[in-house]
């Protein structure tokens, strides 16, 4: 049962044009937050996803997505963005609040797609995911773009925990 569910999340995750949030949002009944771990600007590499030039600087955001109201780990997830292709609020928001990404791109009104990167399969998490926590289950694992109005902004890994599936269970299919 549980292997069905986890492909089923996969294939919901991968053919849906919402949000990871909007996402875990319809199947967990609750709302979302990003519990923001880590945020360290670094600068690009050459031959960077992004696209951008050696040096330019970029920032690094690693989070916890989290349910509002029980606090689950849902998905650990470490993001590196071009601040300069959002507007100054949006960067302000990831920045300063437990805003999850999709959530201020929809609020900003981006067009968003995502452009998947060489596939993650099912890795164990960097060490940084115990985050003082016991070990999480997980159950999958992806790397994309995500791409605004036609340009690459974030470059985007996840590691998508079974408390997901575990949800599912509780408040039945969505």
């Amino acid at each position: 049962m549980r292997s069905s569910q986890t492909k089923d999340l996969q294939r919901t995750l991968q053919e849906s044009t919402d949000t990871v949030t909007q996402v875990l949002e319809m199947l967990t009944g609750e709302g979302i937050v990003a519990d923001v771990v880590r945020r360290h600007p670094v600068t690009a590499e050459a031959d960077n996803m992004l696209g951008v030039p050696l040096g330019r600087p970029l920032i690094h955001r690693i989070a916890l997505l989290r349910g509002a109201a029980s606090a689950r780990a849902y998905v650990y997830a470490e993001s590196t963005f071009v601040p300069d292709r959002l507007p100054e609020e949006a960067q302000l928001q990831l920045a300063e609040t437990g805003e999850p990404i999709g959530r201020v791109m929809v609020a900003h009104g981006f067009a968003l797609a995502r452009r998947a990167l060489p596939r993650l399969g099912h890795p164990d998490p960097p060490p940084a995911v115990l985050l003082g926590e016991r070990a999480k289950e997980v159950i999958w694992a992806r790397a994309y773009l995500l791409v605004l109005n036609d340009v690459p902004v974030f470059a985007i890994r996840e590691w998508f925990f079974g408390s997901v599936l575990d949800s599912l269970d509780r408040t039945g299919p969505a």
